[in-house]
């Protein structure tokens, strides 16, 4: 898109009968280095089972940070659209509280059994599994204290402990199936 933000013109619309592949759930503080490694390591094997490279919904990317709020407002149509989420859960992840609202948004439209089929976990921390099965909201922020706020009232309406049940027992299965060798990814710190 040329006229947009520089990571808004490196998207590009969905095509007619196309849908994206991941939607990329990750926290900006996290090494970005590790982070792109993980995505061609998910991309090189998507390539080898299915013949093309796969289609990557990613907040950089597909929203305009300057109209942040607008793009957000849509978060699970956007999430929800994707064949799966890729949760790049690095350092920060479980820390940050936009990361368990988007696993809460997977949650909210899906069971906990149809969940776990559809996340796709690289792990890039030996840490970051286990803080997420022991979340807690209270060691969790947002950069901005507005999208914070926002985002904690509405966790309040859900209500804190059942937001956090959800994000934990979601983490200790998690942690459960990628610590288990069940196929999950680790990207050495």
């Amino acid at each position: 898109r040329p006229n947009g933000p520089v990571g808004v013109q490196l998207s590009r619309p969905v095509m007619r009968g196309e849908t994206i592949d991941y939607f990329v759930s990750h926290s900006w503080s996290d090494s970005p280095e590790q982070k792109w490694r993980a995505l061609q390591l998910v991309a090189d094997s998507f390539c080898r089972h299915h013949g093309r490279y796969p289609t990557f919904w990613v907040d950089k990317f597909c929203i305009d940070q300057r109209a942040l709020a607008d793009g957000l407002r849509v978060l699970p149509v956007n999430v929800m659209s994707c064949r799966k989420v890729l949760c790049l859960c690095g350092k920060t992840f479980p820390r940050r509280l936009w990361c368990a609202w988007e696993l809460c948004v997977l949650l909210s439209f899906t069971s906990m059994e149809q969940a776990m089929k559809q996340l796709v976990v690289v792990s890039l921390s030996n840490q970051a599994l286990k803080q997420l099965a022991h979340f807690d909201c209270s060691n969790s922020s947002c950069h901005d204290p507005n999208e914070e706020y926002r985002l904690r009232r509405v966790i309040d309406a859900i209500g804190k402990e059942r937001f956090e049940n959800k994000i934990r027992t979601l983490g200790q299965l998690i942690l459960d199936r990628e610590t288990g060798g069940a196929g999950g990814l680790l990207v050495p710190d």
